[in-house]
């Protein structure tokens, strides 16, 4: 079977009929060859992830000829005998030319397709009753980045990396623990976790890495540096040592030590902004539609991507990987959810960066999410805030804390409808 995909700079247009039924090969079809032969690149490697080898023929056109338009499709037509176009995306020009083609060859049995990613209907535009496929599509994160040419880096909890979570039984009650002490005062839970995070850069960590003993001295400079102030939350403190949490928290004049249950409760408690990301992972993981199945077929915490999927040995090479983080990333079948943490204060940079992240590896379906729980409390700061976000239709979800877990899931259970 032939599929022939006109080219659209959103990936998912060129190959969303693909992924519902392979194809023996896909003639792909645009004005840029370059921009052809690199995508190509990246369909190839995804579908070869799946076991699946699929042909893909670049072809060049003109945007404004329609004559040499008509010539392509005609001469790929009379070559293969078993064409679908897929008419998703792709230049206006081949439309209008696969029209012409169309009436001149009805002997042909031209089987034309076209694929609403949004609510994932597949039409019979030529409506002679025979679908090549009907199945919905959906891609894993990892395929959805590998699309666009990017690629997630993997590596352990003590790395600037995405982590795979062991999210077993005991490790997600302590999740709830975490959040249910977070969510009585976010702002202050953020700067408690920023001083057990400046402990742990500047004190001397044990062998098994869940104790650390710093002096007062670099501790206050290192927060002086950072702009923050050191804090003891008794409560907090007091909370976290009952829950087995933390296993020793003492200071002195001179010193603070500081013991963790193990690696992933140390993560939470020394990454700001971790318990907030961590309670919607927990949450958007598990809701299900009305069948059974998963809302999200597949979800990612702190998924770190590089761009273009080439990684490089900085000091060696000389040469910069463009890198970002997106605290979780979702899939719909085959809509991308970008979400955007912030249990503090929120800047217009990090929307920028959620817009132009998620732009990058979703392009027009993508759907960007910014979870806020303390902004009414940036006052005035806050409106231009939620004014930039709706600019760049970017949905704000606000004060989570204080929803229950059913309120807050039925939110998430939409995020893939949102703007």
């Amino acid at each position: 079977m032939t599929y022939v995909e006109f080219y659209d700079r959103t990936s998912i247009e060129n190959i969303c009929t693909c992924l519902t039924k392979a194809p023996d090969r896909v003639v792909l079809i645009g004005s840029s060859i370059k921009q052809i032969n690199m995508r190509i690149k990246n369909y190839s490697a995804l579908f070869d992830g799946r076991g699946i080898k699929i042909e893909f023929i670049p072809k060049t056109i003109s945007r404004y000829n329609l004559k040499n338009a008509v010539a392509l499709l005609t001469e790929i037509i009379e070559k293969y005998d078993d064409c679908v176009f897929d008419i998703t995306g792709g230049e206006e020009i081949l439309n209008v030319a696969l029209g012409i083609v169309y009436e001149k060859y009805p002997q042909k049995k031209i089987q034309i397709q076209k694929c609403n990613v949004r609510n994932n209907h597949i039409y019979d535009c030529d409506e002679d009753g025979n679908y090549v496929c009907l199945d919905v599509p959906n891609l894993s994160i990892e395929e959805n980045i590998r699309a666009y040419g990017g690629e997630i880096i993997y590596g352990g909890i003590n790395e600037e990396k995405t982590y795979r979570w062991d999210m077993n039984p005991d490790f997600l009650k302590d999740i709830e623990t975490i959040w249910d002490i977070c969510k009585k005062d976010v702002r202050y839970w953020n700067t408690q976790i920023g001083v057990f995070e400046a402990v742990d850069k500047v004190g001397k960590v044990s062998n098994d890495g869940l104790t650390t003993v710093t002096s007062r001295g670099p501790l206050e400079f290192y927060l002086k540096k950072h702009n923050a102030k050191y804090a003891e939350s008794a409560r907090i403190i007091g909370m976290l040592l009952e829950a087995g949490l933390l296993t020793q928290f003492d200071a002195d004049e001179s010193n603070i030590t500081i013991s963790y249950k193990n690696e992933q409760v140390k993560k939470c408690l020394t990454v700001s902004g971790q318990a907030l990301e961590m309670k919607i992972y927990t949450i958007v993981r598990n809701i299900k539609e009305d069948n059974g199945e998963l809302v999200y077929n597949d979800s990612i915490n702190g998924v770190v991507i590089d761009w273009d999927g080439e990684f490089h040995d900085e000091k060696k090479e000389n040469i910069f990987d463009t890198e970002n983080e997106i605290d979780v990333l979702l899939m719909h079948n085959i809509l991308p959810i970008f979400i955007s943490c912030k249990n503090g204060v929120v800047t217009s940079e990090e929307l920028f960066k959620l817009n132009t992240v998620a732009e990058r590896f979703g392009g027009k379906y993508s759907k960007k999410i910014l979870i806020a729980t303390a902004l009414k409390c940036m006052k005035d700061k806050g409106e231009p805030i939620r004014q930039r976000a709706k600019d760049m239709q970017i949905r704000v979800i606000e004060d989570i804390q204080d929803l229950s877990d059913k309120q807050l899931s039925d939110i998430l259970r939409n995020l893939w409808k949102a703007n």
